[in-house]
């Protein structure tokens, strides 16, 4: 199951907050689409932490799609 967040218009850390809490509720397969204004360096790690793989498209507009996905 595909799941989207898009944390765009949220003030820092509101972004990390949201994604992590999210990202707690992926089950095994499972994937969040994140839509984000930057690409947030700081949230990787803690991505890492979890055991999710993380994936980050950057389009011409300069917005960021991040798939995460929790490993089967």
């Amino acid at each position: 199951m595909n799941k989207n967040l898009d944390v765009r218009d949220l003030p820092a850390p509101e972004p990390m907050i949201r994604i992590l809490e999210h990202v707690a509720l992926l089950h095994p397969g499972e994937t969040l689409q994140v839509h984000h204004n930057r690409i947030p360096h700081l949230l990787y790690p803690r991505l890492q932490e979890r055991g999710v793989v993380v994936e980050t498209h950057t389009a011409p507009d300069g917005m960021v799609l991040l798939t995460i996905r929790r490993p089967k």
